[in-house]
């Protein structure tokens, strides 16, 4: 009995084999992939890949995994089912990711309140501190602005950043204080040209004076004949400078006169008395110091008027001999 059934299965298992129609394959089916932002990498189960918008074979009547990646964004990922014949149409929105894409800002001195666009602002970044910094995430691609609300004593500023697509922008300012500090720049001024100025006087007691400022009195001793020598030292070079002096019953005298750097400059003053026409100055020039030239204490001979009253006299006595 066995054995008819030991013969009997494998006839029947043949026979379906060779009388029975095989099978049918199952159809494949498609996908076509969409993302936001276009040209992004798609994926089907991990290995067929191609840019966005992309269509892609797949087996039908199945389960396939599609994933979507762009720099920048958030991966994307879903589980679509494909009918064979058909295709199924994927739309994948990324996000973007807040680690790539955004602006860094550092500051010097610390303190201040940034803001990205007028709208997410951030307070006292790195306060009590030489600097501090901020970061902002998940920034749009494009253009922004930066303002920045100085601390105390320092101006307020703004810059405009430009973000790119998966990169970290990174911004340094550095505040500018209201009142900058000023470098000072020393110079040593040069040496000042300086000479001396002489003075001859043939009357003692006189007063003389530098530029109404420098002044010696009683020159050459107490009132009366004789002569007074007067030497001003350190005097500015190549300038004028007045000379005036002055006596008791004597005409005061001013005279303007110029030294050269190093030089001795020499004014030789004979003062007349009050009522006289004439007051004597010869001013000269010299490169080293010389002694005062001698100076007559008194005049000599008879004064004209004296002779022509005794002549006079005598012609008035003969007459009246005669």
């Amino acid at each position: 009995m066995s054995s008819i059934y030991t013969r009997t299965i494998p006839l029947l298992v043949l026979f379906l084999l060779l009388c029975l129609p095989a099978a049918a394959e199952v159809p494949p089916g498609r996908i076509t992939v969409y993302s936001s932002p276009s040209g992004a990498l798609a994926c089907i189960d991990g290995g067929n890949c191609d840019f966005t918008t992309a269509t892609f074979t797949v087996s039908g009547n199945s389960l396939h995994t599609v994933t979507v990646r762009e720099k920048g964004y958030r991966t994307w990922t879903e589980n679509v089912y494909v009918t064979s014949d058909q295709t199924s149409r994927v739309d994948a929105y990324l996000d973007l990711d807040p680690d790539a894409t955004g602006i860094k800002v550092s500051i010097k001195p610390g303190g201040a309140t940034i803001c990205m666009d007028n709208m997410d602002c951030r307070a006292n970044v790195g306060a009590n501190s030489t600097s501090g910094s901020t970061f902002f995430r998940g920034v749009s691609p494009g253009y922004h602005t930066i303002s920045v609300e100085a601390p105390a004593d320092y101006e307020d500023t703004t810059r405009l950043v430009q973000v790119e697509q998966g990169k970290i922008s990174e911004v340094n300012i550095e505040l500018v204080a209201f009142f900058a500090p000023v470098t000072a720049t020393i110079t040593t001024a040069a040496p000042r040209a300086t000479g001396s100025i002489r003075v001859y006087i043939d009357r003692t007691g006189s007063t003389v004076c530098l530029d109404n400022t420098d002044c010696y009195v009683n020159v050459g001793g107490s009132p009366g004949p004789g002569t007074g020598t007067v030497v001003f030292s350190d005097v500015t070079a190549n300038e004028v400078h007045i000379i005036t002096i002055a006596a008791d019953g004597y005409r005061p005298v001013s005279t303007g006169i110029t030294v050269g750097k190093d030089q001795v400059a020499t004014a030789d003053v004979s003062l007349q008395p009050l009522g006289s026409s004439t007051t004597e100055m010869t001013p000269s020039q010299s490169q080293k110091q010389t002694a005062p030239p001698t100076m007559p204490t008194a005049r000599s001979g008879l004064d004209p008027v004296v002779v022509i009253g005794a002549l006079g006299l005598c012609a008035l006595l003969r007459v009246t001999r005669k």
